[in-house]
C-alpha cells in the first residue's frame, strides 16, 4: 500500500515524464484534463469541462479561480500571482507544443486519476462504493475529478490546517460543502422533473396505444470499485451517479421521439459546466496540499 509521501512522488513523475524541469512540473500540472478526441470550433468558446472544446475557456477559469481564491481570503497575494504565472507558463507552453506531445500530456493527467482509484491510502478508514456510470460523457467527469476531489477530502482532514490555518482551512470547507449542497439540489430536481415527465409520456403514451420502447445500457462506461475516503467524496460520488440516473430518463425520451438529442446534450452540458469549477479548485487545492505534505 502506498504513502502520502509515494503517491507525491508517483504524481509528480506521471505529470512530468520524471525529466520536465521544475517550471514545466507546475505546468504539465495545470494543464486541463480532457476527454481524447477531435477539438471543436475555437469559435465555440465553451467547455463542459469533460472535452478539449477551447484550453483557452479553460486556462481562463483557473486565472478566475484563483482570483476568487484570493478575494476570499484563501490564498496571499504572492500565491495568487503565482498561479496566474503558472497559467501564463501552461498558456505558452501547450500551445507551442505539437498536437501529440499534447495529446500525451492530456492522457497523463487522465492516468494519474486512475492510478490514484488503484492506490490504498494507509491508515485511512475507508468506505467502499460501486460505481457503474452507463452514460460516456460522464466518465471523463468522474475520472479527470473525483480521484483528486477523493484525495483532496482526507487529506484537507488531516493537514489541512498546517497547510491553511484553521480559519482559512474553515472558509475552503465551507466554499466546498456550499457548493456540494447547491449541486445536490440542482441533480436532485432534474432527477424528479425528468422521472415525472418520463412517467407521464409513457402514460399517454399507452392510453394512445403508441408502441413504447424502453432503451438499457447493457454495457456500461465504467463499472468498478472504488475507495471514499470521506462523507464529502461519497456525496460527490452519489451525485455523479443520480445524474447518469437522469440520464437514464433522457434515453427514454430521446428513444420515444419525445426529446431531440440536442436538448439532451445540452442539460449534460449544463451539469458539467455546473461541477466544472468544484473540479477545478478541488484539484488545485490538492496540489497545495500535496505541496505542504511534502514539506512536513
Amino acid at each position: 500500500m502506498s504513502t502520502i509521501n509515494d503517491d507525491v512522488t508517483s504524481i509528480d513523475a506521471a505529470a512530468t515524464g520524471s525529466t520536465d524541469s521544475a517550471h514545466e512540473t507546475h505546468a504539465h500540472a495545470l494543464v486541463p484534463v480532457v476527454a481524447d478526441g477531435p477539438q471543436a470550433p475555437a469559435a465555440a468558446r465553451i467547455t463542459d469541462g469533460a472535452d478539449d472544446a477551447d484550453l483557452e475557456v479553460e486556462l481562463q477559469e483557473m486565472e478566475s479561480a484563483a482570483a476568487t481564491l484570493h478575494r476570499e481570503g484563501m490564498i496571499s497575494e504572492s500565491e495568487a500571482a503565482e498561479k496566474r504565472e503558472q497559467v501564463a507558463r501552461t498558456r505558452r507552453l501547450f500551445r507551442d507544443l505539437p498536437p501529440e506531445e499534447r495529446a500525451a500530456i492530456v492522457r497523463r493527467r487522465r492516468d494519474i486519476g486512475r492510478q490514484l482509484l488503484d492506490r490504498q491510502l494507509s491508515g485511512a478508514a475507508i468506505v467502499p462504493a460501486a460505481v457503474r456510470l452507463n452514460h460516456t460523457r460522464l466518465r471523463p467527469l468522474f475520472e479527470q475529478w473525483w480521484p483528486y476531489l477523493n484525495r483532496m477530502s482526507i487529506n484537507m482532514q488531516r493537514f489541512g490546517r498546517a497547510t491553511f490555518g484553521e480559519q482559512d482551512k474553515g472558509a475552503v470547507t465551507a466554499w466546498f460543502d456550499k457548493q456540494l449542497d447547491s449541486l445536490e439540489a440542482y441533480v436532485d430536481e432534474q432527477f424528479n422533473v425528468a422521472q415525472g415527465f418520463r412517467e407521464r409520456t409513457e402514460r399517454e403514451m399507452r392510453e394512445r396505444g403508441d408502441i413504447v420502447f424502453q432503451p438499457t445500457v447493457t454495457k456500461p462506461s465504467l463499472d468498478l470499485q472504488v475507495e471514499a475516503y470521506s462523507r464529502f467524496s461519497m456525496r460527490l460520488l452519489s451525485l455523479i451517479i443520480r445524474f447518469d440516473r437522469v440520464m437514464d430518463h433522457f434515453d427514454f425520451l430521446v428513444w420515444n421521439g419525445v426529446r431531440d438529442q440536442a436538448d439532451v446534450d445540452e442539460e449534460t452540458s449544463r451539469f458539467l459546466r455546473k461541477f466544472h469549477p468544484v473540479g477545478v479548485r478541488g484539484y488545485m487545492t490538492h496540489l497545495r496540499l500535496m505541496t505542504a505534505v511534502r514539506g512536513l
